[in-house]
């Protein structure tokens, strides 16, 4: 019995001591403000628990930011609460409190005007409040009382409220000191609070404020709202509105006006709920005792015993709940749960023990690390297998059972499922010593008796080891093999594939340029010393665009692939063959000195690859240009590829000659060209440009009509460049569109420096149809130089039609819609054609001057220009003959039936100066 009672005695000294340390703790942690943060939390919760209607005495009149929108400005005048002053108390409101400051005054009468209201009301109360001079001050504070005027006959109410740490408000005052006067708070005041003015109470959350009425000023001025609202009420008035920063924040409700606040301290007052905070040490006794008890209990079980302390706190919580529902007291159990709570620590770590505790964690770990490697294993994007010494297969994952089509692999000897190769593998790293370094190396299997699949792999050496057997102390250690594979068939494929675009064109099957330079690079060192010679020919199928236009794209690559196809089997011999671009293929051969058949085999690629192709019921023919270069090995693979691309180039721009070899004079050639084409682009801003014009005249009086503007370049390196050179280049780079533009603009621009209304024409080249916005161009040149858009005529040669497009002459009709008029320049020569006439807007025809002989004798001669006569009559379109240059010409011309004319025998191309003397002249 003796021991029964020590036993018991030393239970319950180390009970109580663990609890009155847990209490101390508690105690000491309290001023950290933890405890204070969790009760204010569960307070919270509980408030919003309890949902309280509210008295039904008080009505909130806003200030929202619809007043201030429809009144219009801030502050607002005093007249406008002289006027809610008046209507309020006619309504019959029983007291009327304004959260408002009128501690400045504001201008006289307006200030009379709501004094005046104030002393009829006779129940106006008036916002007192206190605040900081400065921001950052602590000592020095303002007072803000209202003016005098308005104290005489209202009485000032505090307004001011405690903020708390958690920078939110949770309690309101009774009353506070103010110049030496103690003063009742707006809701004291309003809650018919009669006890002491000093301290404060907390304010009850759990009312439903938001259901206090709410009336927008405006309204009650605008007298929206009925009267008999404000009848025996309480009527506060304040500021919603964000923009006057009268907002504070508040537990349940998030954000609430000042005037509310106000408002809710009244409704806790008047509900007798001012809320105090009583019991904390009480609870935390209880808690206590909770835990004295379990500690000398012999109730078995960690988990039972923790299931006591939960219930314990929530039998606390309850009776808070209920305390703070049914009385104004809010119980603080923050210190009580925490005390359970490190109450239940000590528990499990009683009932299972420290050790126990961290084995048990560990454990969960290794689970956890043995579960996710084990996913990760089996989820990896390479096969890997693990073997016994034995070369058994202990473990496999998805991929390794993918990759050898076995769902059997582990527990299988890896002779059965795997290839000999990798059987081999493992039995040398496993015999090998333990500093050999792994090497990937590549299996090649058989598949389909077609396609081949490559496999990557690697064995290393790894080692397992296992606990002692029963009855022996050493843990035994095995040696494995890990094999890791991944099949690289794919990568390989890709970069074969890759290698073989590198070097040939997908299409024609033939090495491209790349590789074609290579081959160049093979022969010439052949040649070097054995006194040969290497030839490179390229050809071009200069109307591949046109088949491609007229047929598609696919016509196109099978018109290439039958260029291939042709020059393999006919043109191989000897010969090496590429594509070099969509329509240029190129050959290299070498050749002895002085054996020269590069002609030779000219003609034989333009009777095997000329010769006509039929694709689907399409017959098409090819139109073929040649460039070639015979050269020592000593040439650069580059150098030979451009020179015959150069004499291509040539033999592309020589209508008369389809087939050109390399001179060493193109090289000067190129390099004219390429300083030119520099140059050209420099002309512009170096005002090297210029315009001569040459005279339009009427035969039968050698008046002039119109002129043409002839494009000028007076360079500062190479001096005057003829058009006929630099033109092209033009073209080919596309500066047209830049030049072409320039000569419309100063064309016009100068035109309209002449006495005379001349006609202007100006020659436009097919790129600016093409390449460009030739109406808009021709447009803004018109607008920016004001110039009559019925005096300017755009010359066009037949070139433009070689390569119709569906929008040409939809882009002439807007042309002329502008009022411009369309000439044909150079008819009769090119690509002649009558139909051309019928079918474009155009309205004069320019006959050229080869037609112009020097006595006008032939026959043909006169056969075409008394035709294009009749046609041009026929269509309503006037001549004019070019390359007139002398007297005879000119009536012959005329007695013909020919009215304008253009030549040397009236006038030379002159500048703008020399035309207006000319007119000058004439008049």
């Amino acid at each position: 019995m003796q021991l029964r009672l020590e036993n018991f005695g030393r239970r319950f000294i180390s009970a109580v001591l663990v609890a009155v340390l847990l209490t101390a703790a508690i105690l000491v942690l309290r001023v950290t403000g933890l405890p204070a943060t969790v009760d204010r939390f569960l307070w919270e919760v509980r408030f919003s628990l309890d949902k309280r209607p509210v008295s039904d005495k008080i009505v909130f009149v806003d200030i929202d930011a619809g007043s201030i929108d429809k009144i219009g400005q801030w502050p607002f005048p005093r007249r406008i609460y002289a006027d809610l002053t008046d209507k309020l108390a006619a309504a019959g409101a029983l007291d009327l409190v304004y959260d408002i400051d009128f501690s400045a005054v504001s201008n006289p009468e307006d200030d009379a005007l709501f004094a005046a209201s104030i002393e009829r009301a006779g129940n106006v109360s008036l916002a007192a409040f206190r605040q900081a001079a400065s921001a950052g001050s602590v000592d020095a504070e303002i007072i803000n009382l209202p003016i005098d005027p308005f104290l005489d006959h209202a009485w000032p109410v505090v307004v001011m409220v405690p903020m708390e740490s958690d920078s939110r408000i949770w309690r309101n005052l009774y009353g506070f000191e103010i110049d030496g006067t103690t003063e009742v708070s707006a809701a004291a005041f309003m809650g018919e609070h009669t006890g002491e003015t000093s301290g404060s109470f907390f304010l009850d959350f759990g009312i439903a404020i938001d259901e206090v009425p709410r009336v927008p000023l405006v309204d009650v001025l605008n007298g929206a709202v009925d009267p008999d609202r404000f009848a025996g009420k309480k009527v506060i008035v304040g500021a919603s509105a964000q923009e006057l920063r009268d907002l504070f924040a508040v537990p349940v409700y998030g954000i609430l006006p000042g005037a509310v606040i106000q408002a809710l301290g009244a409704e806790t007052l008047l509900q007798k709920r001012a809320l105090v905070q009583q019991g904390q040490y009480l609870v935390l006794l209880v808690a206590a005792l909770v835990l004295i008890l379990l500690l000398m209990t012999k109730i078995e079980g960690w988990a039972v015993k923790l299931g006591i302390l939960v219930l314990s706190a929530l039998a606390i919580e309850i009776v808070a709940i209920s305390f703070q529902k049914s009385m104004p007291v809010l119980v603080p159990t923050a210190s009580a749960y925490l005390l359970l709570m490190f109450a239940g620590v000590i528990v499990v770590l009683r009932e299972l023990g420290l050790h126990k505790l961290l084995a048990r964690v560990a454990d969960i770990k290794q689970r956890n690390s043995e579960r996710m490697l084990g996913q990760v294993f089996d989820d990896s994007f390479d096969a890997i297998l693990v073997l016994d010494s034995d070369c058994v297969i202990t473990a496999a994952n998805q991929t390794a059972r993918t990759l050898f089509s076995s769902e059997a692999l582990a527990g299988s000897p890896a002779r059965s499922v795997l290839p000999n190769a990798l059987v081999e593998e493992v039995i040398a790293v496993l015999q090998a010593p333990d500093s050999r370094i792994p090497v990937p190396q590549i299996l090649v299997l058989a598949q389909d008796g077609t396609r081949r699949r490559f496999i990557e792999y690697v064995v290393t050496k790894a080692e397992k080891t296992l606990a002692a057997r029963k009855g022996h102390d050493k843990t035994e250690i095995r040696t494995l093999a890990c094999m890791t594979c991944r099949d690289v068939t794919d990568e390989r494929e890709s970069a074969s594939r890759l290698e073989y675009l590198a070097r040939f064109d997908p299409i024609t099957d033939l090495l491209n340029r790349s590789g074609f330079e290579r081959e160049i690079s093979r022969q010439a060192d052949g040649a070097c010393n054995k006194n040969e010679t290497v030839c490179v020919i390229q050809f071009a199928v200069t109307n591949l665009d046109q088949i491609v236009a007229t047929l598609g794209f696919s016509y196109g690559d099978r018109v290439r692939q039958s260029i291939a196809s042709r020059l393999k089997s006919h043109l191989s011999q000897g010969i090496t063959w590429s594509a070099i671009t969509a329509d240029v293929f190129a050959g290299v051969y070498v050749s002895r000195s002085g054996d020269d058949r590069e002609l030779e085999i000219v003609d034989e690629i333009q009777r095997v690859i000329g010769e006509d192709y039929s694709i689907d019921g399409a017959r098409i023919s090819m139109q073929l240009n040649f460039g070639y270069v015979v050269s020592g090995s000593e040439q650069t693979p580059d150098t030979l590829l451009m020179r015959a691309g150069n004499a291509l180039s040539k033999a592309r721009r020589d209508n008369k000659n389809l087939t050109v070899r390399f001179q060493s004079e193109m090289d000067t050639a190129l390099q004219r060209r390429r300083k030119l084409e520099t140059e050209l682009f420099k002309a512009i801003v170096r005002d090297e440009l210029r315009l001569d014009y040459q005279p339009l005249v009427n035969l039968r009086d050698n008046s002039v009509f119109g002129v043409e503007a002839l494009l000028r370049w007076d360079s500062r390196e190479f001096g005057a460049v003829s058009p006929m050179e630099f033109i092209p280049i033009a073209e080919e780079n596309g500066y047209i569109q830049e030049i072409g533009s320039w000569v419309l603009n100063r064309a016009m621009k100068e035109a309209l420096t002449w006495d005379a209304s001349l006609r202007l024409s100006v020659n436009v080249s097919p790129a600016q149809f093409f390449r460009g916005n030739l109406v808009q161009t021709v447009s803004e040149a018109l607008d920016r130089a004001s110039f009559p858009a019925e005096r300017l005529d755009l010359e066009v040669t037949e070139s433009l039609f070689i390569d119709e497009s569906t929008d040409l002459k939809f882009r002439m009709e807007e042309l002329r819609e502008l009022g411009c008029k369309f000439s044909m320049d150079d008819f009769g020569t090119g690509y002649s054609s009558l139909g051309y006439i019928t079918k474009y807007p155009f309205s004069k025809i320019k006959l050229d001057k080869s037609f112009v002989r020097d006595t006008l004798d032939r026959e043909e001669d006169m056969a075409v220009i008394e035709a294009v006569l009749l046609l041009a009559e026929g269509y309503g379109m006037s001549v004019i003959v070019e390359g007139i240059e002398t007297f005879e010409q000119s009536q012959r011309l005329q007695s013909l039936g020919c009215k304008y004319g253009q030549g040397y025998y009236f006038s030379r191309p002159t500048s703008t100066s020399g035309i207006a003397a000319l007119l000058a002249k004439a008049a």
